[in-house]
């Protein structure tokens, strides 16, 4: 018995199960040195980790995050250790001996893959027939390029060397410190430790880039570059103006300055996206560059918004980074946050608190289904942690940093993010540790409301009621509820502590007033008025995260108050579409109100009546009333179209500019105005000769107007000119034409391309499937297409935890509005999204807005079709 016993102890089955997840505390890493060898144009790279560990407690192995990875040697201290199968995510190294708790060193050499079709990891890039080599961590994708803790919240100093080509530039997150000949046409090129990070922030960059040195600026004269692909220096102008005059104000922002020893800005010749990397951040090409003479104010501003975003990080989420990803929402919703705060003080003039009501209305989108997530989502595992960045981490989660930002005063707000900062510096920090610095910094315990709205998925709606009663104080009855969709299968029993901020006329100047409302029911008086205040509005400066539904003659005063800010018009129209669907406004006074405003002088609020005006064309339309639909379209917004045209007038306001950029396509697409269609077919024509002719910032509008009703040869003539073409920002604009074709069998081949495998999925997959979607004749197309040819069409994509596209093809079914095919969609995918990251949610929302619309044409559809039938020009 004693002899059974002794050998079951021996054999190592407890402690040879992998970790699911994490990978708990009981070995901590204190310092990665890493040895890449690097060659651009070749599938596999080779490494070798030094990883010096804290063993807390005995351990018969010690558990790594890796993924495709080739070990070929290892060691733990002075023994050799052989590698333990875990599973897809984790791999174990074991000497065959318990360890003992103490520190030691372990090394692993080992071989990895270059990927060529996805950017997680390590990836590479071809431009001009150069390769470049380029890293994509975030979120767990550090496990392909080594073994490592790969989680969030554990941060250690790295040193990073690359062994590359000679001939090549070699980029990590600190400076270089010594570069050395590495043998066979090599060199070794060494970097600075660093601060401690987190695996996910690492990064480096491999290639015969070019550097525009920016010289140094900020606080400690930091050095600043941005790296380019061979011959590009030129483009850089815009980005190289902008980086300087955001990182002096970010550093007076956060009383901290720049926090690491260089500032590089790398750039990708790749599709839209950024990565925050320390002392190396990444850029899609077309974020930093363009050829001054194409460049639009579009793509000016979006490189500021977005250098903003990614600098903001260097402090908010890398100097003091999320404890786990259920916090990634702190990083995020900061940094989007902060993007807004920092450009509007550069470039007052563009607005950008306008483009802050329009983010919080789209996340208020996504918020009013069952099936969203909540922004600090609990992770159980990969799902999980790719639906965490979405619309609800980004832009809900800022436009409620605003909201209490706003509540406790922007001054009190900025020291308790510096104290947050001061802190928890080089450490991983939860959303406590943030909202205990606010409310420090605030004098009150701001953290129970704030919750309300972390832990909860969802919009309050509140009702506003002005009471006037003789001999009594004015006051504000206010309701609150969840916002909820008509079809919508939620509950509304869910309140929140909402710090509702109220504006209201008193003698003619305005006042505003907050208070906390936390029940259901409650009064707020108001303070200042001596008499029944002119008009009220509920949601003073556009701030707060919730909608208002004022009564008739409240609302009647409102609407015709002239002291309005433009965000406070922003958030009266935007409410109106969402309040039509919840059944407090009928459609026929939101579309009214959509044809009075259409003529106004300001830009955004005609784009605002734009979006109420797509109430008169829904999924659910009957096809006998389109040409009702397309009728009010043409009178409510045709002059103004006609009148801008698709060609710039010489002198023309940016505002007009923009404007175009919207209106005239819309109107083109939703009235079908001859006028229009024939003007973009000609200018279509005119640029596949020469792109001069078309103002580049009208490229992709025309391009894919130009599609409409066209033909075979002008899907041929795209491709040809798509298969030519090289500049990133022009590719796009050409896939967004190929999948705007209403012609379904042309829609059809512009599917078909996705499996041709010529063109990046990175770049093509959204506008080639998703395309159709925007028009009745083809919008069933694309779950069609998934059906028929899924094997094919997995086989191009990429599939990594941070960008599983597989994830999103069950958006297919979002131009569906019928029982019939609701029920196809959901028997199609529901056993498949089970193995694609991120796929059972984006299902269940998916099926929960077709049930959406299904009820919305039965209560809705009588009133809209009415109203079209009587509209009148």
């Amino acid at each position: 018995m004693h002899r059974l016993l002794a050998a079951l102890a021996a054999l190592p089955v407890l402690a040879a199960v992998p970790p699911s997840l994490r990978l708990g505390n009981s070995v901590n890493p204190v310092h990665y040195a890493v040895e890449l060898t690097v060659t651009p144009g070749q599938p596999t790279f080779s490494g070798r980790v030094d990883m010096d560990i804290d063993i807390a407690e005995p351990q018969e192995v010690i558990w790594l995050n890796a993924v495709g990875l080739s070990v070929s040697k290892a060691s733990i201290g002075s023994q050799p250790a052989t590698v333990v199968p875990g599973n897809e995510q984790v791999v174990g190294f074991t000497t065959g001996a318990s360890l003992k708790p103490g520190r030691t060193t372990l090394r692993v050499t080992y071989t990895g893959r270059v990927s060529k079709n996805s950017s997680a990891g390590i990836f590479q890039l071809d431009e001009d027939n150069r390769w470049y080599v380029y890293s994509q961590f975030e979120p767990t994708d550090a496990r392909r390029a080594f073994p490592c803790f790969d989680e969030p919240g554990i941060k250690t100093p790295w040193d990073i060397s690359l062994r590359v080509p000679r001939q090549m530039m070699a980029l990590a997150n600190s400076p270089q410190t010594s570069e050395a000949d590495g043998g066979s046409g090599m060199k070794l090129v060494k970097f600075a430790t660093t601060r401690p990070l987190p695996s996910y922030l690492v990064a480096i960059g491999v290639g015969p880039f070019e550097a525009v040195d920016l010289g140094k600026a900020g606080r400690k004269s930091t050095p600043l570059r941005i790296i380019v692909p061979y011959g590009k220096k030129a483009e850089a102008q815009y980005a190289a103006q902008a980086i300087p005059q955001l990182l002096t104000r970010l550093e007076d922002y956060f009383g901290i300055p720049y926090p690491y020893a260089k500032l590089d800005s790398l750039v990708m010749p790749i599709s839209n996206f950024a990565m925050e990397n320390v002392g190396l951040i990444t850029y899609g090409e077309s974020l930093l560059l363009s050829k001054p003479e194409r460049d639009t104010i579009n793509r000016r501003r979006g490189c500021a918004v977005v250098a903003a975003h990614e600098m903001a990080h260097q402090w908010f989420g890398d100097l003091v980074t999320t404890s786990w990803w259920d916090d990634i929402w702190l990083n995020e919703a900061f940094a989007t946050w902060m993007e807004s705060k920092i450009v509007s003080q550069w470039k007052p003039d563009w607005r950008l608190d306008a483009e802050d009501v329009d983010d919080r209305l789209g996340a208020m989108r996504i918020d009013s289904l069952v099936s969203a997530r909540r922004i600090r989502q609990p992770i159980a595992g990969d799902d999980d942690i790719a639906n965490a960045f979405d619309g609800i981490t980004y832009q809900k989660g800022a436009a409620v940093i605003r909201m209490f930002e706003n509540s406790v005063g922007s001054e009190v707000f900025r020291r308790g993010v510096q104290q947050y900062l001061k802190d928890n510096s080089d450490r991983g920090a939860t959303s406590a540790q943030f909202l205990a610095a606010i409310s420090k910094a605030a004098g009150r315990d701001v953290g129970p409301a704030f919750s309300t709205f972390l832990d909860q998925a969802g919009v309050p709606v509140l009702s506003v009621d002005l009471k006037c009663d003789e001999g009594r104080q004015p006051a504000v009855a206010l309701t609150q509820k969840r916002y909820l969709p008509t079809g919508s299968p939620g509950g509304d029993a869910r309140t929140w502590q909402i710090p509702v901020c109220i504006r209201y006329d008193v003698d003619g100047k305005t006042v505003s007033q907050c208070d906390m409302l936390s029940d259901p029911r409650s009064t707020m008086t108001l303070k200042e008025a001596r008499a029944c205040p002119a008009w009220i509005m509920a949601n003073a400066g556009g701030n707060g995260y919730y909608r208002a539904v004022y009564s008739p003659q409240v609302l009647d005063k409102l609407s015709n108050a002239s002291q309005l800010t433009l965000p406070e018009k922003l958030t009266l129209l935007g409410d109106l579409g969402p309040l039509v669907a919840s059944g407090d406004t009928p459609v026929s006074g939101a579309l009214l109100q959509a044809q009075r405003s259409a003529t106004a002088p300001q830009r955004d609020i005609v784009e605002a009546a734009i979006g109420i005006a797509a109430l008169a064309q829904p999924a659910y339309l009957e096809p006998d009333v389109l040409p009702n639909s397309r009728l009010y379209i043409l009178s409510v917004f045709g002059q103004r179209a006609l009148e801008l045209g698709w060609v710039p007038s010489k002198g023309e306001t940016e505002d007009n500019r923009l404007l175009r950029q919207e209106l005239v396509p819309f109107v083109a697409r939703g009235a079908r105005v001859a006028t229009l269609l024939e003007g973009a077919r000609r200018l279509a024509r005119a640029w596949l000769k020469d792109h001069a002719a078309v103002d580049p910032g009208m490229t992709q509008p025309v391009l894919s107007v130009a599609a409409i009703d066209n033909d075979g040869s002008y899907f041929d003539a795209l491709v040809k000119a798509l298969d030519n073409e090289k500049d990133s920002r022009t590719r796009r604009a050409i896939l967004s034409a190929l999948g705007s074709f209403n012609n379904p069998e042309l829609a059809n081949a512009g599917m078909e391309l996705l499996l041709a495998g010529k063109y990046d999925a990175r770049e093509s997959f959204g506008p080639l499937l998703f395309g159709p979607l925007a028009y009745r004749e083809t919008r069933g197309l694309p779950f069609e297409f998934v059906q028929n040819n899924l094997d094919a069409l997995l086989s191009k994509l990429p599939r990594e935890v941070g960008g599983d596209f597989a994830g999103d093809l069950p958006e297919v079914g979002r131009g569906f509005c019928d029982a019939t095919s609701r029920n196809e969609v959901e028997a199609f995918f529901k056993d498949k999204v089970q193995t694609y990251t991120g796929g059972p949610r984006r299902l269940a929302g998916v099926l929960e807005s077709i049930d959406i619309c299904i009820a919305q044409h039965d209560r809705i559809a009588p009133n809209l079709i009415a109203f079209l039938r009587t509209f009148k020009m």
